[in-house]
């Protein structure tokens, strides 16, 4: 099973370099991988440098990620399309071999679930969220970087949808399902999302993105509403934003089960010495986490917040 790993680019070699030194180090050793720069040939100087005959460069035959991501998969030899952002990285080394099981799997694509990393700290959430023709339509739970599928499906369902830009890869999924695709995930966590200032899940309401997103709705006749991973990540795990605080309500039998609950929490809090607003009204918790110092949320918020989630059953 040969397996293509497409790569657009631009202007971020350094990532870059991690992202193909994920894909280097992968058990699965029959695969090849296209990078497409989309700025000033960086990217290609970079690739090349590793000096693996696998990885080929080229520069974009159109302009945007979308033309970038169609120059790879017109390139494409493998079975398989394996899709990989510059910035993200795969951190299990057998997340290709899991791929090329599945493959033999007709009449479906693929992903995995992950790791959100916020950048350049490093701390990480846990994304491993189900994902359904019908979820679909509602949330893209589907993490970029570990999306595959058959490379045929470019030939039943034509090119990407250049128009829709960051948008073209849940447009290609929706597209997917409506052929009668169906997502299957593979097990456990390999994906790193990498989340940072220079990319697009730090601009969600671009006026780019935002034209994209609303063109995805009109397309398929969706009802939703838009987010980045981050953003839909909170909402569906109970947190939502509010104020400059992650703030969740957590439901118990009792009241003897929300104050048990809460010294849980006052634990948690008294070791990490970092400590949460807490609201109690009977049998419900009302969290809120943030750094009065950084003037908000900050990443050992979220961490924190992700610890005291688990305790919520404990």
């Amino acid at each position: 099973m040969h397996l293509t790993v497409i790569i657009p680019t631009r202007s971020r070699t350094g990532f870059l370099e991690r992202a193909l030194r994920s894909v280097l180090s992968q058990e699965w050793r029959d695969w090849d991988a296209v990078v497409v720069d989309d700025g000033d040939g960086g990217g290609i100087e970079a690739a090349l440098a590793l000096g693996d005959a696998r990885i080929a460069a080229l520069p974009n035959e159109g302009e945007g990620q979308v033309d970038a991501r169609s120059t790879a998969i017109a390139r494409a030899t493998g079975e398989l399309v394996c899709w990989l952002d510059d910035d993200d990285w795969w951190d299990d080394p057998g997340h290709l071999s899991l791929l090329a099981a599945a493959a033999a799997t007709r009449g479906s694509f693929f992903f995995r679930g992950g790791w959100i990393v916020h950048e350049p700290a490093g701390s990480r959430e846990v994304f491993d969220h189900v994902a359904t023709c019908g979820s679909l339509r509602t949330n893209n739970t589907i993490l970029t970087s570990s999306l595959a599928y058959p490379r045929a499906v470019h030939e039943e369902l034509g090119p990407l949808d250049r128009g829709l830009g960051s948008y073209a890869d849940w447009d290609l999924i929706l597209r997917m399902c409506d052929a009668g695709y169906v997502p299957h995930k593979l097990p456990g966590l390999g994906v790193c999302y990498a989340v940072h200032g220079a990319n697009v899940s730090a601009a969600v309401d671009a006026p780019a993105r935002l034209a994209g997103f609303r063109g995805l709705v009109a397309k398929h006749g969706l009802d939703t509403t838009i987010h980045s991973h981050v953003t839909m990540h909170r909402m569906l795990t109970g947190w939502s934003e509010v104020d400059g605080k992650l703030e969740r309500q957590f439901d118990f039998g009792d009241f003897r089960g929300a104050i048990a609950f809460v010294n849980r929490i006052a634990e948690l809090a008294e070791s990490e010495n970092h400590h949460p607003d807490i609201e109690v009204h009977y049998n419900k918790v009302v969290l809120r986490w943030w750094t009065h110092t950084a003037g908000g949320i900050t990443d050992r918020d979220r961490e924190l917040a992700e610890r005291s989630a688990s305790l919520a059953t404990a």
